[in-house]
């Protein structure tokens, strides 16, 4: 059972980043779910053609964009910075090394 110290470190942690940054990255996995979906529709079903590549094109090019805003949002954003700074630290140097956010 973990302690309740590393519990509020963890939950600091999951709202260190701010609510502009959860609006972007909701729109970006909603992009590359609906171009996931429907790449795996057209698979499915077959479908070929100019039409399908288009809309499959267009699709793609949502979630890049929505993915780039995402990425210059964080760097852009003092809090979004630092929170994805301890993000990567967290994740090269793993669990032991718990940094609070205030």
């Amino acid at each position: 059972m973990k302690s309740t110290s590393t519990m509020n470190e963890e939950l600091s942690f999951t709202y260190a980043f701010c609510s502009d940054y959860e609006k972007l990255l909701d729109q970006c996995q909603r992009a590359l779910s609906a171009w996931s979906d429907r790449s795996e529709w057209a698979r499915d079903a077959h479908l070929t053609g100019e039409a399908v590549g288009r809309e499959l094109l267009r699709l793609q090019a949502h979630f890049a964009k929505s993915y780039d805003t995402l990425q210059k949002h964080v760097r852009t954003c003092e809090r979004c910075f630092a929170a994805s700074q301890v993000s990567e630290f967290r994740s090269e140097h793993g669990a032991q090394y718990l940094v609070p956010i205030c």
